[in-house]
């Protein structure tokens, strides 16, 4: 099967799609796979390491609604984004194409509708994006993380599938040790991170509720906080003052599999990568919820994990108040507190893994197949 694999230029899209690509390549039988991207998205760093992908690049940008230029220079860019898919679509000529969503799945999508091509996208966050709103009526398959999702569509042809997430992460596992980082491996570890980039306002603020809880008593937990590699330096100093070994500060963790694997507690952002390993990983969590994501579709995400009972959300406008050390000792003061949080994400569907999503995809196959034949 020839597979034309795609979505927006950041981690939250394209890990998932690359998780079901590894699936799909592993599996032992002849499939094809194309990515269809652009060369300043994260997929022009991250596919090129894998030869058996066959990369293709686009003019294409995001319609910015913060700013006027940005929109229209997207705007700009779109007729020659499309045009520039259509003759990826020509040339690999696909039996299906697969898009998780943002911006680059427009086109391919666009193009497989009008050629008949089986189109399935994939909806990774609980409140739908305006390309796969817009897609819904007319694609053959939308794929759903959540099944609170098919409120948000104007069609019921969805499925709802998980998410995938890599399979490192979805096991929990690496050669990455709490010591490696200089924390104590039989004392509870939090970990805080606001994605790859990172999040000043997360860390601010722990930083400085640390300092001043630190000075008072002894906390019964410790941290692990990723700066992002930008703002490392901004906080490098703070963390020295300290003189504790109770808060590590990295800028980039590599081995988020083996974190997750130690890790008792997450402070996060909400978006859709991180959402699906909190579920994979079950782990616990706080999310703050970034305010100009599109759609507020973070705050959407943190509340559904709230709901559940895996997660605590906090909003941006209430984070600089919000007692933080006294929710971490009430959540850790209780062992069966955590154990509950931990097992609400039993009611997730699926483990994390690409399975599903390719069962939905090879059904599509099957279909254009015995249309064909």
């Amino acid at each position: 099967m020839k597979v034309l694999v795609t979505g927006g230029g950041t981690g939250g899209h394209l890990y998932p799609a690359l998780s079901v690509m590894k699936a799909l390549h592993e599996s032992g039988e002849d499939h094809q796979l194309c990515y269809l991207g652009t060369g300043d998205g994260l997929e022009a760093d991250v596919i090129p390491d894998y030869d058996w992908i066959d990369f293709k690049k686009i003019k294409l940008k995001g319609l910015s609604r913060s700013s006027p230029y940005r929109f229209f220079k997207g705007l700009a860019l779109l007729p020659i984004g499309i045009f520039q898919t259509l003759l990826v679509m020509l040339k690999f000529n696909p039996d299906l194409v697969y898009g998780t969503g943002g911006y680059t799945t427009f086109p391919p999508a666009f193009w497989g509708i009008l050629t008949r091509t089986p189109v399935a996208t994939h909806e990774l966050n609980v409140k739908p994006g305006v390309t796969n709103r817009l897609l819904a009526r007319f694609v053959d398959k939308t794929l759903l993380s959540y099944p609170d999702t098919a409120d948000y569509l104007p069609t019921d042809n969805s499925e709802v599938t998980g998410t995938p997430v890599r399979e490192e992460i979805r096991k929990a596992e690496g050669a990455a040790k709490p010591e490696d980082f200089g924390l104590q491996p039989d004392f509870p570890i939090i970990l805080v991170f606001g994605g790859s980039l990172g999040s000043r306002i997360l860390v601010e603020k722990v930083l400085n509720e640390f300092k001043e809880a630190n000075n008072k008593e002894e906390l019964p937990f410790q941290f692990l906080v990723q700066t992002g590699r930008e703002g490392y330096s901004r906080f490098e100093g703070a963390v020295k003052n300290l003189s504790t070994r109770k808060i590590r500060l990295v800028d980039y963790i590599e081995e988020m599999g083996s974190v997750y694997g130690f890790s008792d507690f997450v402070i996060s952002r909400g978006g859709a990568g991180t959402m699906a390993e909190l579920i994979a990983t079950r782990t616990p969590a706080l999310i703050v919820p970034w305010s100009n994501a599109a759609e507020n579709h973070q705050y959407f995400n943190a509340k559904l994990l709230e709901k559940k009972g895996g997660g605590i959300t906090v909003e941006e406008d209430e984070w600089t108040d919000f007692p933080l050390m006294d929710e971490l000792r009430a959540t850790f003061a209780s062992e069966k507190r955590l154990k509950n949080m931990r097992d609400s994400y039993l009611d997730f569907k699926g483990d994390g893994g690409a399975g599903s999503v390719i069962e939905e995809l090879k059904k599509l196959g099957r279909e254009e197949s015995n249309v064909t034949d």
